[in-house]
């Protein structure tokens, strides 16, 4: 606090301030009202008003009271250091800054008007700009401590992160129980990859000054970040006043609703945070992201942007809106976007395994594989880094990685989620080194560890569910359907749609057919079941209405809306790449989970080209279960891979059946043992002549959204013909039940 100087023949004054120290505000503002009634105008009264208003959070009279100060004695800095106190806890931050700089244009030593206006710019995400604040006030005063911790705080949001470490380190050497500190360096250690002193650190913090929020937030947020939920929200409940909310907890808590996939409680708690703090950042972003994982990515990349506009160095923006752009099949913006982040903060291990993400899915895996090892020299054990170049090197993971892997499994902080992640990156590796027995173990413990932590976050799955959901399509997608629709779709010969279970090979057609000059690929896209699911609304229905009860109701209105609709979506992807639409022949639109939908998909566009990749089924499966997919919830359990095949088989068969239109069926032992002549016939079926372009697809520089990013970036191998062999013994509950269903292997 900013204290009043006293004129010592100043007694009935200086004894306010005497009573404002000691916490007694009744009788420091009765002294206060005394001495105004006799002298109204004497600015350090008003300045004691507005100290004892401040206190009691009447926050709008304490503004009036220092700004009064003012008026009568502009010249006074501790006035206006005041003012910017009260401005800045009102979250009028332009005001603050405003009020701060003209305390120390008239003392530029003033240390409380540094330290404001450091808190001010640490609050507007302005970092570097606190830094160099708190460090003015930390070089007129290197004995105080939580001057040091603060500096601290901007030194690690402005991405310096061991400088930070150190900053902690000498605010606790002058101050060993500070538990702001203590709390803080906790939550910053854990960054570098010190989980177990991160949790040290911020228990004794909580336990230190058990009444402080701040440090049950922080040990909230570590518990959050090793994926231990419960003890998260159970550290933020302590620091939950319902009277007196903070913008930070709710935002805070609305991440641990987003984590557990209830986006829509994750909502209220961003919304109740913004209303208390309207233009707070890091809440705007959360809910940024919630917005972009509901699947409205336009709105998503808006408001990204909007924040990056506005606050140039908030890096977690830029991680947000690199995201976005990457859902949006942006790839070259999602890396520069990306890498924005990486420069800002390059000391964050995180924000560079984000970054080698992204370049590895854009193809450019050396590239990625560099961005890890940076990552890694920032903190050893980060576990995304590590997986990541398990899956890019496989066999050729140096051996110093695969140690630190198998010795980061026995942590004992690692949960569920970096566990599976660990198990999934070793059953690669050892997958590569034809050790397939120790791969099998990996998998079955990655598969269990990840149901765990998906099922806990939100995650579910029913084979039930999905047999009924096969039954109404069926049910409804008829012989009588298509001639009660037929020529109501859209004359468009644009879209080629590829379909197919997952790891069937649609990604390599796809990628053998976007080479071509007259195709584009816009990857994995749910503009089929956002339009099938939407049709309810679209036809007038309530909300709530099951796309089941409108269908057999299905006009030509409707279906020009749909076709349009899907369309425009295409349009503006190829658009967006820079693509002249007069010159793109043909868009693939590749999504294997339309395999359900095809009888949706050629009501709309009737002249478009249906490709069906099939695979052996037993390849696919165990391909399916040794990966860790981010959205499909059948693939972590042998069963529901072997429910999910048989579905697939029924519905497959259901199409060769009913649909009114050609399909190509293509097999990936095809491709794989005649490359030429199967894409001769891509070509021949779509009516595209030949190119050689075709068959140099895996040196596209084009984007790669899904699992099979790696193998796409090879010319054409045969290891994963017959792999299912290497693991029958782990499959044999599955092979058994898909060979009681019948002796096909593929599709």
């Amino acid at each position: 606090m900013c204290s009043q100087p006293i004129n010592p023949t100043d007694s009935t004054l200086e004894m306010g301030f005497d009573h404002l120290r000691s916490g007694d505000l009744d009788q420091a503002l009765i002294i206060a009202n005394q001495f105004l009634k006799t002298n109204p105008n004497h600015p350090g009264a008003l300045n004691l008003t507005g100290l004892i208003e401040r206190q009691q959070g009447n926050l709008a009279q304490a503004i009036s009271a220092f700004q009064q100060a003012i008026t009568l004695n502009p010249t006074e800095p501790i006035y206006h250091c005041n003012l910017g106190a009260v401005y800045l806890r009102s979250c009028r931050y332009g005001e603050a800054i405003a009020a701060c700089q003209q305390a120390l244009q008239l003392r530029p030593d003033y240390t409380n008007a540094l330290v404001t206006l450091g808190s001010t710019y640490f609050a507007v995400g302005q970092y570097r700009e606190a830094v160099t604040a708190y460090q003015q006030a930390v070089t007129l005063n290197p004995d105080q401590a939580l001057y040091q911790a603060y500096w601290a705080d901007a030194l690690r949001e402005s991405g310096q992160i061991f400088a930070a470490i150190k900053a902690y380190e000498k605010a606790l050497a002058l101050a060993p129980e500070l538990p702001y500190a203590i709390g803080n360096l906790g939550l910053t250690l854990l960054g570098v990859g010190q989980p177990e002193r991160a949790l040290d650190y911020c228990r004794q913090a909580a336990e230190y000054e058990p009444n402080s929020s701040n440090n049950w937030m922080n040990l909230g947020t570590v518990y959050r970040t090793l994926g231990s939920l419960a003890e998260a929200m159970e550290a933020y409940g302590k620091a939950y006043d319902p009277n007196d909310p903070s913008a930070m907890l709710c935002t805070l808590i609305g991440q641990v609703w987003q984590e557990v996939s209830d986006l829509q409680q994750a909502t209220l708690w961003f919304n109740q945070a913004l209303a208390i703090e309207p233009d707070r950042i890091d809440t705007r972003c959360a809910l940024a992201e919630a917005i972009l994982l509901l699947g409205d990515t336009e709105t998503a990349i808006t408001r990204f942007q909007e924040i990056t506009r506005e606050h140039p160095d908030y890096s977690q923006a830029y991680v947000g809106l690199s995201k976005a752009l990457w859902e949006d099949g942006n790839a070259e913006e999602a890396v520069e976007i990306a890498q924005r982040a990486v420069d800002l903060m390059a000391e964050d291990a995180q924000i560079k395994s984000h970054l080698a993400t992204i370049l590895a899915s854009a193809g450019n895996v050396e590239a990625a594989n560099t961005a890890n090892r940076e990552a890694l020299a920032v903190n050893p054990r980060c576990i995304a880094a590590l997986v990541n170049l398990a899956q890019n090197l496989r066999s050729q993971l140096p051996e110093a990685d695969v140690k630190q892997m198998e010795q980061l499994l026995d942590a004992l902080w690692a949960r569920e989620g970096p566990k599976a992640s660990l198990h999934f990156g070793l059953a690669h590796y050892y997958d590569g080194c034809k050790n397939y027995a120790q791969a099998a173990t990996h998998c079955i413990q990655a598969n269990a560890l990840h149901s765990i932590y998906k099922q806990a976050r939100g995650w579910n799955y029913s084979p039930d569910d999905y047999v009924h959901y096969i039954d109404q399509v069926i049910a409804q997608f008829t012989p009588a359907f298509f001639q009660r629709t037929q020529g109501m779709g859209n004359a468009s010969t644009v879209p080629i749609f590829i379909v197919g279970m997952p790891r069937s090979g649609t990604t390599l057609t796809e990628q053998i057919l976007a080479s071509h000059p007259l195709v584009f690929g816009v990857g994995e896209r749910t503009f089929g079941s956002q339009g099938f699911n939407r049709l309810p609304v679209t036809m007038g229905y309530p909300r709530g209405t099951s796309v089941w009860d409108v269908v057999d109701q299905l006009a030509q209105p409707h279906i020009d809306h749909g076709a349009n609709w899907h369309l425009t979506r295409l349009g503006e992807l190829a658009t967006k790449a820079g693509l002249d639409l007069g010159q793109c022949q043909h868009i693939v639109d590749k999504m294997p989970d339309n395999y359900n939908l095809l009888g949706w998909l050629v009501t709309l566009f009737p002249h478009a080209k249906i490709i069906h990749c099939r695979r052996n089924v037993r390849d696919i499966a165990v391909s399916c279960w040794m990966t860790q997919f981010t959205a499909v919830r059948w693939a972590f359990d042998l069963g529901h891979i072997a429910d999910r095949i048989q579905q697939y088989w029924r519905v497959m068969d259901h199409w060769r059946q009913t649909l009114p239109v050609p399909m190509l069926e293509i097999d990936y032992e095809d491709t794989v043992a005649d490359q030429a002549s199967q894409t001769a016939r891509l070509l021949d079926f779509v009516g595209l002549e030949w190119d050689d372009a075709c068959l140099q697809f895996h040196q596209s520089d084009r984007l790669v959204r899904t699992a099979s990013v790696t193998q796409v970036r090879q010319p054409i191998y045969t290891r994963s013909l017959e792999r299912w062999r290497n693991y029958e013994a782990a499959l044999q509950p599955l092979l058994e039940r898909l060979e009681a269903d019948g002796s096909r292997q593929s599709g």
